[in-house]
Order: C-alpha cells, then sequence, then structure tokens
C-alpha cells in the first residue's frame, strides 16, 4: 500500500504499490507496482510490473516491458497452448451453448462473428479467456465451459482485467471442457 514499509517472509506473497518499501526474505514472493521500492534475498521471487518500481535482490521477474498486445506474448504469459498456428481458448456458456449476445458454441461448431473489428478493445469479435475459470469472470451464469481453437494471427489480447482476448473466428472446432479445462465425455 502507498507509503508503507511491509516486511513479508515465508511463504507469503504482497502487492507492493504506490510508494511501499519492503523488505522480503524466505521464500516469500513480491510483485511490485507503480514507484514501490522492493530489497529481498536471493530466494524472494519479486514480479516488476512498473517501470518504476525499485528492486535490489531476489530473483527478478520482469513483466513491465512485456507487449501484452503481441498475440505469442500475451499467449506465453498467461499459458495458452499454441499448436501449428493455433491458440486453445475458453468460452463460458449456458446449457444452451450460447451467451446473452446470441453466438452458438456448440460442441463440434466453428463461429463467427459479423461484427469482426481489428483492435484490443471489446466488441467487434468473439471473446475468449486463457482458462475456462477466467471466462466465467465475464458470464457469470454459465453452466457449461468450451475449448476452441483460433488462428494465432486473428488472435487480438484485449489489456485490463480478467484477461481475455477476441478473434473473428474458431478454426478449430468447440469441445466442452469442465471448469479445469479437461474434455467433457458425454
Amino acid at each position: 500500500s502507498a507509503c508503507a514499509t511491509l516486511a513479508p517472509w515465508g511463504s507469503a506473497t504482497l502487492r507492493a504499490s504506490g510508494s511501499a518499501t519492503v523488505h522480503a526474505w524466505d521464500s516469500a514472493t513480491v510483485h511490485a507496482w507503480d514507484s514501490a521500492t522492493v530489497r529481498a534475498t536471493p530466494y524472494v521471487a519479486v514480479h516488476i510490473h512498473s517501470a518504476r518500481a525499485t528492486v535490489t535482490g531476489g530473483t527478478i521477474i520482469n513483466v513491465a516491458a512485456l507487449d501484452l498486445t503481441d498475440p505469442q506474448t500475451w499467449c506465453d504469459y498467461h499459458g495458452v497452448e499454441v499448436v501449428d498456428g493455433i491458440a486453445t481458448v475458453h468460452k463460458a456458456v449456458g446449457d444452451d451453448w450460447s451467451t446473452d449476445r446470441g453466438t452458438d458454441y456448440s460442441p463440434g461448431s466453428l463461429p463467427a462473428c459479423d461484427d469482426w473489428r481489428d483492435d484490443h478493445e471489446c466488441g467487434g469479435g468473439l471473446h475468449f479467456s486463457p482458462w475456462p475459470r477466467q471466462s466465467r469472470d465475464y458470464y457469470r451464469q454459465a453452466t457449461r465451459y468450451l475449448a476452441v481453437g483460433v488462428a494465432l494471427a486473428d488472435l487480438r489480447p484485449i489489456p485490463g482485467g480478467t484477461p481475455k482476448c477476441k478473434a473473428p473466428r474458431v478454426v478449430r472446432a468447440c469441445v466442452e471442457v469442465d471448469i479445469d479445462g479437461k474434455a467433457v465425455s458425454r
């Protein structure tokens, strides 16, 4: 938090933001945002999310410079599998294999949108998340989940909030999965 001095240790995880000062040791994890200052021992994982953060020691994971609008970088960052140029992403739907937007995502189908807009903003495409649990954030009344394949070349990450992306079409048919992404057999 802003203007605080914090000391996580053991297996604690801390988000330091504002002008917080952190001294971390043992196997703590620190996420450094804004102008946070972190001093860490060698076994502390420090995730840098801001170019203004100051970090001494620790094991640095610098995500501040990542271009999360780049499809491959976004997939790598969120653990999305990409095979032969096809990214596996997920969709939350209702019992009728649709959302309130009306697109049919029935297993075996290859949905496409008619309003594609090639940008990194909501709207103008079919929207997906890296994992089923994340897709539920965008459709809370979901009762079913799907894994779909979209062309990496067409995938457009949408920054901010729970991770999501969009694409103009599904190129590998919809497959029902559970909330953990495992195939469901009926």
